[in-house]
């Protein structure tokens, strides 16, 4: 799974509506619509049910969505880490563990 792609699905996530979401994310319709037939090939379950121009999560898509949630908070807190570790340079260092299972 790629972290590009991921990030797309959360645009259709929020928007519920890919030209929307496409918009959002500065990319053409076409070019969401075929990364999010990726993923969902990869998965190997569909993520949303498609109505028209609109679409509803699947029960995977609402899973999903959710681990991509956290996954993102875990990005945005090494980002702000090491963003505050630069900020400190040439004092002493916040010494927070990083590994997985302890952020």
């Amino acid at each position: 799974m790629e972290p590009r792609r991921l990030k797309y699905f959360m645009a259709v996530c929020e928007e519920l509506h890919y030209s929307k979401a496409a918009e959002t994310l500065g990319i053409s319709q076409p070019t969401l619509s075929q990364q999010i037939k990726v993923l969902e090939k990869e998965l190997g379950l569909p993520l949303f049910d498609r109505l028209g121009k609109r679409v509803a999560m699947t029960e995977a898509g609402k899973v999903l969505y959710q681990e991509c949630q956290s996954i993102f908070q875990h990005i945005r807190y090494v980002q702000d880490y090491f963003s505050e570790m630069k900020s400190l340079a040439g004092e002493e260092l916040p010494l927070r563990c990083l590994r997985a299972g302890s952020i």
